[in-house]
């Protein structure tokens, strides 16, 4: 197959070397300025402690534990604690690594696609987002099957970018292998793969007017589609597919997408085409908005930057918080942003398909990849919550996109000034995102000394988690069982003990009624001496 012309190949200078340096080097910052601050007591997390040391304690996924995603991520935290042993800084340092992969990755992608500045632009974007407290970051998140199913998702684009780009080795078969690997993580990311890999393979055997390439590709990734198929299939067997999906499943069709789980798509059904229109506005507004700041007058343009600036720095001091969050949902990190991508797989299929121009082959395959993930998050885009997980390879199509319109409006600047104010705008959105994304470390945190080591939470929240942990621990010695509801399965890993039942989260909306008759028969069964309930906010 030929190879895209315009498409540029990573490894390239030293340049390339710094910038991965200047990601790494951020990360190790991050991970100093919010050292043990990560992961929530409550609200979804602690799951990737307790379900790894179930395993280890003879347990089988889905059948013994409950667990909503693949089996891969699980089993990977089981064999990192039976290396090391239960230590929170081995998981943190495994997220850490896990972060740094993912942002160096992304810095790759774009670099092909676009240059160095969206590439870096990017990755920067994800680190900012990815140490942040609470259950969504990339060090002790609400689950890493999220992170190492971006990071394995993003090889694969990487894998087949290379083989668009015509480079000789296996890029294809490699592409397809990961692919394989993706779903043992996250569906989504799965899905995202091999939706990518199906659209280049039919549209380099449709130029191509011959079914030779198809056959081709299709042979290179079947060996990786057998390996998924074989671990899944064994579960399946062995699990039932009764209990893999009724007793497992959150997704759509499941029980729980019907009551509680709505939330977790952003859908307000009572207002769905008004947040269509919305979305849709805020997806015109934003690369236009770009093209006007890049077309105006120098002195203009640096009196909005700096008025920007001037809000994000205010926001960090509790000033202009609407201001801030406008400027984001708009200009530095659009609401809209799914929309955006639509448009971009749009032009490019369109430029592709018409013109024969094939460097646009990589940019809508790309697209495609990033809007399925996205599809979990379309309606609530922000750089928080999951969104830091599903819609960053979307960002760095949002960061291509104006990168492109920054050149559209200024057609009579030469190439290298036109690379000069694209450096400089993004450069500016960089700068924004730390001022937004970063946490405060002005808040009092106090120090949780675990059997697993030490976390850092509010005062409040350090003293109560531990008198339970405390008691916990005494009843265990004193051979009484402590059952905690709705959600806090960090509890049981800290305090080395196990819940009364498969089912260690017991949100509302979770169990069907069945289930429930089923969760109630194994507490009588166990019956646990004490049961503690925690003040977990429930919005769902």
């Amino acid at each position: 197959m030929a190879s895209i012309p315009g498409l540029r190949s990573p490894f390239g200078d030293w340049e390339d070397t710094a910038s991965r340096g200047l990601i790494v080097v951020v990360a190790i910052v991050l991970a100093w300025y919010t050292w043990g601050r990560w992961g929530d007591f409550q609200v979804d997390c602690g799951k990737e402690l307790y379900v790894p040391c179930e395993i280890l304690r003879g347990k089988l996924l889905y059948r013994d534990i409950w667990y909503p995603y693949g089996p891969l991520p699980p089993y990977v935290g089981a064999l990192l604690i039976a290396i090391f042993g239960p230590h929170l800084v081995v998981f943190y340092l495994f997220g850490i690594v896990v972060a740094i992969g993912c942002a160096i990755l992304l810095f790759e992608l774009g670099a092909m696609l676009e240059g160095r500045a969206a590439g870096l632009t990017a990755a920067l974007a994800l680190l900012f987002a990815g140490f942040g407290p609470g259950f969504a970051n990339y060090v002790f998140p609400y689950s890493y099957a999220a992170t190492i199913g971006l990071a394995l998702s993003l090889i694969c684009a990487l894998f087949t970018l290379r083989h668009l780009s015509g480079r000789w080795g296996y890029n294809l078969l490699l592409a397809g292998f990961v692919a394989s690997v993706a779903p043992l993580c996250k569906v989504e990311f799965g899905a995202a793969c091999y939706l990518m890999l199906a659209f280049v393979l039919v549209m380099e055997a449709t130029s191509e007017r011959s079914i030779r390439p198809l056959f081709h590709g299709i042979a290179a990734c079947s060996p990786g589609v057998v390996l998924w198929v074989a671990i899944y299939g064994w579960f399946f067997w062995t699990v039932t597919p009764a209990l893999m999906f009724k007793g497992n499943w959150l997704g759509p069709g499941s029980y729980f997408s019907h009551t509680g789980g709505a939330h977790l798509y952003y859908l307000n059904r009572d207002a769905v085409p008004r947040q269509m229109l919305l979305l849709i506005l805020s997806a015109v507004l934003g690369p236009r908005l770009w093209f006007l700041l890049a077309k105006a007058s120098r002195g203009p343009r640096n009196v909005v930057l700096a008025i920007l600036v001037a809000i994000a720095v205010a926001c960090r001091f509790g000033f202009l918080v609407w201001a801030a969050r406008a400027a984001s949902e708009l200009l530095v990190f659009p609401e809209g942003m799914f929309f955006i991508g639509c448009g971009f797989v749009a032009y490019s299929t369109y430029e592709l398909v018409t013109k024969g121009d094939r460097r646009r082959l990589a940019e809508a395959a790309f697209g495609i990849f990033a809007l399925v993930p996205a599809l979990r998050v379309f309606e609530g885009i922000t750089p928080y919550g999951y969104s830091i997980y599903f819609a960053m390879p979307l960002f760095l199509v949002f960061v291509v996109a104006i990168s492109r319109c920054i050149k559209v409006a200024t057609p009579a600047l030469s190439v290298n000034q036109q690379r000069g104010l694209v450096n400089y705008l993004l450069a500016a959105e960089v700068v924004i995102l730390a001022l937004i994304c970063i946490p405060q470390t002005s808040e009092h945190f106090a120090t949780l000394e675990t059997s697993w080591g030490a976390i850092r939470l509010k005062a409040d929240e350090a003293n109560v988690a531990r008198q339970i942990l405390a008691f916990m621990s005494e009843q265990k010695r004193e051979g009484r069982q402590v059952a905690v509801l709705p959600e806090a399965p960090i509890l049981y890993a800290l305090a080395e003990t196990e819940a009364p039942s498969r089912w260690y989260t017991l949100l509302p909306g979770f169990l069907s009624p069945a289930q429930e008759d089923v969760y109630i028969a194994d507490l009588s069964r166990a019956a646990p001496d004490y049961i503690l309930v925690t003040g977990r906010k429930t919005r769902e």
